[in-house]
């Protein structure tokens, strides 16, 4: 088994061979992972976690049935996704992790 890391991904739907490879990825890969860490800019924009579009909602669903299967994902806000709360959080099982302060 292994751990993750993924990063910079800015999933839109300007991109969508980015999103299909990235849902391939969590269905095929990231079923096998002893954890997952998205480490920032998972979407290229996220306004709020009032705010789904299809995308989001396409993504948290992927996250979601990664992490029903027992697979823990880890999120760090990047600059730009750092209005992802607990909104996202509940509705993709992804434990978000605090900002480090030095």
């Amino acid at each position: 088994m292994h751990t993750l890391f993924i990063a910079d991904l800015h999933l839109c739907e300007k991109k969508p061979k980015i999103v299909n490879k990235f849902l391939y990825f969590l269905q095929h890969h990231a079923i096998h992972a002893d954890a997952l860490y998205i480490l920032g800019d998972l979407f290229d924009i996220w306004i709020g976690d009032d705010y789904y579009t299809p995308l989001h909602e396409k993504i948290i669903s992927a996250l979601k049935k990664l992490t029903n299967i027992g697979v823990p994902c880890y999120f760090i806000h990047g600059n730009r996704d750092f209005l992802i709360g607990k909104c996202f959080a509940n509705a993709s099982g992804v434990q978000l992790l605090p900002e480090k302060k030095y």
